[in-house]
């Protein structure tokens, strides 16, 4: 089963910073999660929220703002927001990322996919990456544009039948599911379609045991030093 650092190594760094990443690489773990989505001048940045708030100094809209304004913001002194460029040369040749599409009502998220589709042209990864989101037309757009790369189907609270036909449709390899949500007779339906299961966010020894159990995919969490093996 294998550990994805959420946002990182979040639980203890800065979440969605180059530190956090850098951490979680020193833990060994498989992958990292990490969240991206559009500034007003269309870069890639590696973000969560619609909102700069909770994780920075700064405040507003993240898309209301260019790339050179929000590196001004910090996280912590020396943190600022990466972009994705920044973090896939400093991939580490090693973990698989796994990158959640982010999108909010009022956004086109065209623009989004189509930069990402150009930027993983521009670098060599050891693993290929996993592309996921809650927003299945986006992915249905990113498939459009390219044929080969991996899809998750990121879901919650949906029936678990449209999820399993979403994905075939889409012809992703991976469901990924909230702890609350997965299930031995979900895990093993997903299975027989031929698809693997990833759980979020798993943040303890006992839900990474269970998780074990049903023998999924791998796992996502903020404590990965936690639940690994």
């Amino acid at each position: 089963m294998k550990v994805f650092a959420h946002r990182g190594f979040s639980g203890q760094y800065p979440e969605n910073t180059i530190l956090a990443f850098a951490k979680a690489h020193e833990l060994g773990v498989d992958g990292f999660e990490l969240d991206i989505q559009l500034t007003k001048d269309r870069k890639v940045v590696v973000f969560h929220d619609q909102t700069l708030e909770r994780t920075t100094n700064g405040y507003g809209q993240l898309a209301a703002h260019t790339l050179a304004e929000l590196k001004q913001f910090k996280a912590v002194p020396g943190a600022s927001i990466p972009t994705l460029a920044e973090l896939l040369k400093n991939c580490y040749g090693g973990p698989q990322l796994m990158i959640e599409l982010k999108y909010h009502d009022d956004k086109d998220y065209h623009p989004l996919v189509e930069a990402l589709v150009k930027l993983l042209r521009q670098f060599k990864l050891k693993y290929p990456p996993l592309v996921c989101s809650f927003n299945w037309p986006a992915l249905a757009y990113l498939r459009s544009k390219n044929r080969q790369i991996a899809i998750a189907v990121l879901h919650i609270r949906q029936p678990f039948p449209k999820v399993l036909r979403t994905a075939l449709k889409l012809k992703a390899c991976a469901i990924s599911s909230n702890i609350k949500e997965v299930s031995q007779k979900k895990v093993s339906l997903a299975q027989a379609a031929g698809l693997e299961v990833y759980v979020w966010t798993v943040n303890s020894k006992k839900q990474a045991a269970m998780c074990r159990q049903l023998d999924v995919s791998g796992i996502i969490s903020n404590f990965p030093d936690e639940v690994r093996d």
